[in-house]
């Protein structure tokens, strides 16, 4: 902690602004920040007390040593949870990784739904809880039961009935109502007793946050923004959770409105693409996919699905799916 350099790396709540202000009161590393009071970094910063204190927190928690028994480690190996497409679970060395935040990234229309949909009715084929956040209406039971209808076997009546039920769908409408959800799961809530969460899906960020796109103050979405990340990774990393998010992405011309020094500076992905919801979200999923329509081939229901940015996978690695009635195959 004390030889690690405050960057903007580390935090979305650290900008260059933010690391000038620290810089001129000789707070360069990680060390000194998180050893100076809450008040005083409020006053050099000029950032909200809520956001100081996430990320002091967030800090000690990510670079702060921890006891853990060996023994209990090596017992519980994290087992990979299969997508049920055989070209992506390869891609992913395996399938999501738990404890993992995991971005699907793509224009209108590329499938990311029908993919999110497919991945959840898997792990419940395989036992495992999923609880489907829909912000735009688009999850469909029916969809759902074709899904899980068409799988490798055929399930009975009851069976489809008990796998359904291990499908949790709650349609939310505000970023406010989001965090506090994902807050609530991190504590149990939301959840009947002997629940074995292992997939959350949030499908999707945009449609809330652009909810936000005429305010004159950035500051309540931002805030919003950084205790849903720091919330996300909670529950991510203490609760063995993967989290599959979806996002859209948007031309570099869109970008560039209103914003062209800010734009130049973001990375991009080849097709020209960016993230929405800004720099500020862009270190937030530890694996972001993107999803494009494959111009190369006949078939309209072909798309591709390449690694935009990994910290465990190679950059610009990609597969072929194909978006049936019956799923993303």
């Amino acid at each position: 902690m004390a030889a690690t350099q405050l960057t903007a790396d580390l935090h979305p709540v650290l900008t260059e602004y933010v690391i000038k202000k620290l810089q001129k009161n000789r707070l360069t590393t990680v060390y000194s920040f998180v050893k100076v009071e809450v008040e005083q970094l409020i006053r050099i910063t000029n950032l909200p007390a809520e956001s100081v204190v996430l990320l002091k927190n967030q800090l000690i928690e990510r670079f702060a040593g921890q006891y853990r028994n060996a023994h209990a480690q090596a017992a519980q190996p994290a087992v990979r949870l299969g997508t049920g497409i055989h070209s992506v679970d390869a891609l992913l060395q395996g399938g999501l990784m738990p404890g993992h935040i995991y971005e699907l990234c793509g224009e209108s229309g590329t499938g990311k739904t029908l993919l999110s949909m497919t991945i959840a009715a898997n792990v419940v084929l395989q036992r495992g809880a999923v609880y489907y956040i829909d912000t735009k209406c688009d999850f469909s039971g029916q969809k759902m039961q074709q899904i899980l209808d068409k799988g490798q076997r055929k399930l009975t009546e009851q069976e489809l009935g008990h796998t359904m039920a291990r499908i949790k769908v709650e349609r939310i409408f505000s970023p406010e109502l989001l965090v506090q959800v994902v807050e609530e799961l991190t504590t149990g809530k939301h959840l009947e007793e002997g629940t074995d969460l292992k997939l959350l899906i949030i499908d999707s960020l945009p449609s809330l946050w652009y909810l936000y796109q005429d305010s004159q103050s950035s500051v309540e979405p931002l805030g919003l923004l950084t205790k849903l990340i720091c919330s996300l990774r909670k529950l991510a990393t203490q609760h063995s959770v993967a989290i599959v998010l979806v996002n859209l992405a948007v031309r570099m011309v869109e970008a560039m409105a209103g914003n062209s020094v800010e734009g130049t500076k973001r990375k991009l992905c080849p097709n020209g693409n960016y993230p929405a919801l800004g720099r500020y979200w862009e270190s937030a999923p530890g694996t972001r996919l993107l999803l494009v329509r494959d111009d190369d081939r006949s078939e309209s229901i072909t798309h591709l699905v390449q690694v935009w940015k990994s910290n465990y996978l190679r950059t610009g690695e990609r597969t072929i799916v194909r978006m049936t009635d019956a799923g993303v195959q």
